[in-house]
């Protein structure tokens, strides 16, 4: 483990600047859905954010700028940020592919404000993305000096609870523990170390607020964006689902400037 946060932000860095066309060749994403028009967004999602049609989006760590693409599709228009240089190399050739206005940027969310030097309509962050930021207060003042007046705060993101569990749904450490955790992964990254952080829920909300954001509603659903165990079955929304609902597999979450 390290507590030095720029060592875990270059690890991150060469992990997905590796992993990322891997994940595109493996078919980890819905690329053909993509490709017929579809949105990769959640029914939920779209409902959750509300009206996009010219309000400017600045989606924080865009990954592969799916998700940047589908919310251009709504009428919106997005800018799309990610630490990796590779993941938005294939962002913008899926924008040009697709035919559809985007902006990509590289840079480290927690920069973001001054990077961009704007503040959005609405800022948006989903599916995978807290885990690679050792620092939530950060994380939420760059929200937060990001927001225009009036502006929408959007987050859906696994809950943290699935974490303490392992393959077969047992107690496998605590849902207290913190700190940058090491890993490696060899079915994408190439053996490619990186490092993921375990937030607890009463973090994130407390982080948001402290950076003058108020949270309008904080939902815990069922459902998860990946299967993430082999037991889970799809429901009509594209969703993942354990049998019989037993806990919470993700949260969503909207604020607002105080």
């Amino acid at each position: 483990m390290t507590e030095d946060p720029e060592a875990v932000f270059a690890a991150n860095r060469r992990y997905w600047d590796r992993s990322t066309p891997r994940k595109m060749d493996h078919g980890s994403y819905p690329l053909a859905a993509f490709r017929t028009g579809e949105s990769t967004l959640f029914d939920h999602e779209r409902e959750e954010v509300g009206e996009v049609t010219g309000r400017s989006l600045l989606h924080l760590q865009c990954n592969n700028g799916l998700e940047t693409l589908s919310w251009a599709r709504e009428g919106a228009e997005p800018v799309g940020i990610d630490i990796s240089g590779e993941s938005l190399r294939v962002a913008r050739e899926l924008a040009a592919e697709a035919d559809v206005d985007a902006e990509f940027v590289q840079c480290n969310v927690y920069d973001a404000a001054d990077v961009l030097d704007r503040r959005f309509d609405v800022v948006y962050t989903s599916r995978g993305v807290l885990g690679w930021l050792p620092d939530l207060d950060g994380w939420a003042d760059a929200v937060a000096r990001s927001l225009a007046d009036g502006g929408v705060f959007y987050l859906f993101e696994g809950h943290p609870l699935v974490h303490s569990f392992d393959g077969d749904l047992e107690i496998e450490r605590s849902y207290f523990e913190t700190g940058p955790r090491e890993r490696t992964e060899s079915d994408f990254g190439a053996d490619e170390r990186h490092y993921l952080t375990h937030h607890r829920l009463g973090d994130v909300v407390t982080a948001l607020a402290s950076a003058g954001l108020r949270v309008e509603f904080l939902r815990e659903h069922p459902f998860d964006y990946w299967r993430r165990w082999d037991r889970m079955v799809r429901d009509d929304a594209g969703r993942w689902r354990l049998p019989d609902d037993p806990v919470a597999l993700t949260f969503s979450l909207r604020a607002r400037p105080a």
